[in-house]
């Protein structure tokens, strides 16, 4: 079944194409539909490669506008995406809509550690179309947007099984949600994990800790090349030849 963008008052009716994601109409959307394209098309293309299997689930953690989440579900038993800032949830629910895709699940939920889990939380809203925005503490200097009230859980809360790959870009909580995920990273046989490290050096001390959890967890560390703030995190005996 195909979807269309309907205008009753004009008595527009325009199909949509094959891929398709609703935008923003803002310097970052501009800049997306007609400079850079699909940013992390790259990465998502060679963890399709990589990782990719049609038994196994995927969690999608700072979903955004679901980049990810659409271009992996071909890839996938079933893709769960969660996505904390309340405007860029309702657009991923949308592109999920137009690309037809059934076989993705939207949480509109912050990813965080048992010590911050089943209550709401405050999230900072630093741009309109969701770039940046966290429930951490932010430096001083940063600008806030405006503030949202949202839930938080734990990936163990969901009792996953068949996880085949889990990706972290929640800004600077990738720690704390990895600390919450510990139950189902076990369960799971210590799938492959993409995640953002931020390179500010306000970060470091944190990105040391998140480095060495997953070290702990006998989880090879590599740089996703040629992003500086992208790696992945996984286990030496499962990585594929790359073509």
């Amino acid at each position: 079944m195909a979807t269309y963008f309907w205008g009753p008052e004009k008595r527009l009716v325009v199909p949509t194409p094959e891929l398709a994601f609703l935008m923003h109409d803002d310097d970052s959307g501009r800049c997306q539909m007609h400079q850079v394209g699909v940013p992390e098309l790259p990465i998502i293309q060679w963890a399709a490669q990589q990782f990719g299997d049609k038994s196994k689930l995927f969690i999608d953690c700072g979903a955004h506008m679901g980049a990810y989440s659409i271009l992996l579900s071909e890839h996938f038993d079933h893709v769960h995406a969660f996505e904390a800032q309340r405007r860029t949830f309702f657009q991923l629910c949308g592109n999920i809509f137009i690309n037809e895709k059934h076989n993705i699940t939207p949480y509109h939920c912050a990813v965080t550690s048992p010590a911050e889990a089943n209550q709401t939380v405050t999230l900072n809203v630093i741009s309109e179309d969701g770039g940046g925005s966290t429930i951490r503490m932010l430096k001083k200097e940063q600008v806030v947007l405006k503030t949202e009230r949202v839930s938080a859980n734990t990936i163990d809360h969901y009792h996953f099984n068949n996880v085949g790959l889990i990706k972290l870009d929640i800004e600077g909580n990738e720690l704390k949600a990895l600390q919450g995920t510990t139950y189902t990273l076990k369960r799971n046989n210590y799938p492959a994990i993409i995640f953002e490290a931020n390179t500010d050096s306000w970060y470091e001390p944190e990105k040391r800790e998140l480095f060495k959890f997953l070290g702990e967890l006998n989880y090879t560390i590599a740089e996703i090349r040629p992003y500086d703030n992208m790696f992945v995190a996984i286990q030496q005996d499962r990585i594929k030849p790359t073509e």
